[in-house]
């Protein structure tokens, strides 16, 4: 009876060895990828928020305390021209997010709806993450949204946890303007093929699988779909965006079937 019962115990741990406690999923470069495409989602919202209304009209350089200018004027024909996007020591969004320093966009017409945008940054800051590098959003007339690129190196991203890179591509497809002229409820498809450095300096790579529905209306934006993740050395994992709620939640998994999830 003993021996069965010992023999019991051991099946019983080997069992639950073979399936990962949901503690020793790894997280760190699941949340940063994640971060980083809410970045660059976030940037193409601000300039899509704060820069048409500049443009009708040269007079409405300051949007919800977010001041803007041009280089050269608009009154001068040349172009390129630089928008400096420029919320100051700290602008709070209609989404409650807090921004600093500036946005600069440089365009070569002042249809800023079918515009290649080319971005970089002055000291800009996002909810405390600041963005350094620079990035294109070029838009693609077949879907009316945009096919972009991390520059060079790629951009690195700055805040209390350290520094985290992110380089690729990503592209945006527009399904939705919500029956109006505003950008600011539009929606998209968001697809990304990117590799990158999380905070804790572990290199991953970071793939969609299937589309992500970006609402700009949403404060967090990304509502469903998902992404294949594969940190080094580590097992490959899904992350999983869920179906279309706006509640910030990711669930990763992994091939045993272990689950983890996080708000982002």
């Amino acid at each position: 009876m003993i021996k069965k019962s010992i023999l019991f115990l051991i099946a019983i741990s080997f069992l639950t060895s073979c399936k990962k406690d949901s503690s020793e999923v790894y997280t760190q470069a699941a949340k940063d990828a994640v971060l980083g495409e809410r970045l660059i989602v976030d940037i193409l919202q601000q300039i899509s928020y704060t820069c048409p209304p500049f443009i009708a009209n040269e007079e409405d350089s300051v949007v919800n305390g977010i001041h803007l200018s041009i280089y050269p004027a608009f009154s001068d024909s040349t172009y390129p021209k630089t928008i400096t996007i420029d919320y100051g020591n700290g602008i709070t969004g209609i989404l409650g997010k807090m921004r600093k320093g500036k946005i600069i966009v440089t365009i070569n017409s002042n249809i800023l709806a079918t515009e290649d945008l080319a971005v970089s940054f002055n000291n800009y800051s996002s909810d405390g993450s600041e963005v350094w590098g620079d990035i294109n959003y070029m838009y693609n007339i077949s879907n009316k949204g945009y096919n972009g690129e991390l520059l060079e190196d790629g951009i690195s991203i700055i805040n209390a946890n350290g520094t985290m890179k992110l380089n690729g591509t990503f592209s945006f497809e527009k399904t939705s303007t919500s029956g109006t002229t505003i950008l600011t409820d539009d929606s998209f498809y968001f697809q990304c093929t990117t590799t990158g450095i999380d905070f804790e300096q572990t290199s991953f790579s970071y793939n969609s699988s299937s589309k992500h529905s970006i609402e700009f209306s949403c404060k967090d934006y990304i509502t469903s779909g998902t992404s294949v993740l594969i940190p080094h050395k580590k097992e490959a994992q899904t992350v999983n965006f869920g179906n279309g709620n706006c509640d910030a939640n990711v669930v990763i998994e992994l091939k045993d079937g272990s689950l983890k999830n996080f708000t982002f």
